[in-house]
């Protein structure tokens, strides 16, 4: 990345400040006067230079700004839509963040301990108006696993969107991973096949 960043910005610099062989070059194989040369010059400089340097700007961006593009589809059994023909919900990154968020200081049998962020799940069902028994949890590695909405009711799970102040990446449980208040709980809760309930690379809710 940093490399891709620093050779844009090379390139930029080169149009901005043509060597003296180019400009000799330029001067000598061109019947056109020299003032209009110089003028065509600085109009490719200053229409390519900013191209690349937005460019080299980009790869430079934040995790959380190149993960901006993330969003949540929930549908089934619910009573507001964002997109009323598919009868779903698609919460966008910016609306998501916006909603109130709680914190889990916990370890998983994947991460050692850390604090992971995201909404209440019951407050995203809420928003949706959902009104069922079963949620179905769906992940980008076709992974799939329902709960049961008294679940929800019960413990306060959250949908995390980070760890440790991160966003969390599709290459590591992105985008979204369900996650319970496992140190509050008791092990009787989370043994025999309470780890399932763990889905990550969450993408799609939907409620049944």
């Amino acid at each position: 990345m940093h490399n891709e960043r620093s050779a844009l910005l090379a390139a930029a610099s080169r149009i901005l400040r043509p060597s003296q062989t180019s400009r000799q070059q330029m001067n000598m194989n061109s019947n056109t006067p020299p003032s209009h040369r110089a003028r065509a010059r600085l109009a490719i400089s200053r229409f390519l230079a900013p191209v690349l340097f937005l460019a080299a700007s980009l790869l430079s961006l934040t995790p959380m700004a190149r993960a901006a593009g993330v969003t949540l589809t929930i549908s089934g059994n619910i009573g507001k839509f964002t997109n009323q023909p598919a009868r779903n919900y698609v919460f966008s990154e910016a609306e998501f963040n916006a909603l109130p968020m709680r914190e889990i200081s916990t370890a998983t049998d994947w991460t050692p301990k850390g604090t992971f962020r995201g909404p209440l799940v019951r407050e995203l069902l809420a928003r949706v108006g959902a009104q069922g028994r079963q949620i179905k949890f769906y992940g980008e590695d076709n992974y799939n696993v329902t709960i049961p909405a008294s679940d929800f009711s019960k413990y306060d799970v959250i949908l995390a969107r980070t760890w440790n102040n991160k966003p969390l990446q599709l290459n590591d449980f992105g985008p979204f991973w369900v996650m319970y208040p496992i140190q509050d709980m008791s092990t009787s809760e989370t043994s025999g096949i309470f780890i399932a309930k763990l889905a990550w690379q969450v993408t799609r809710i939907e409620v049944k």
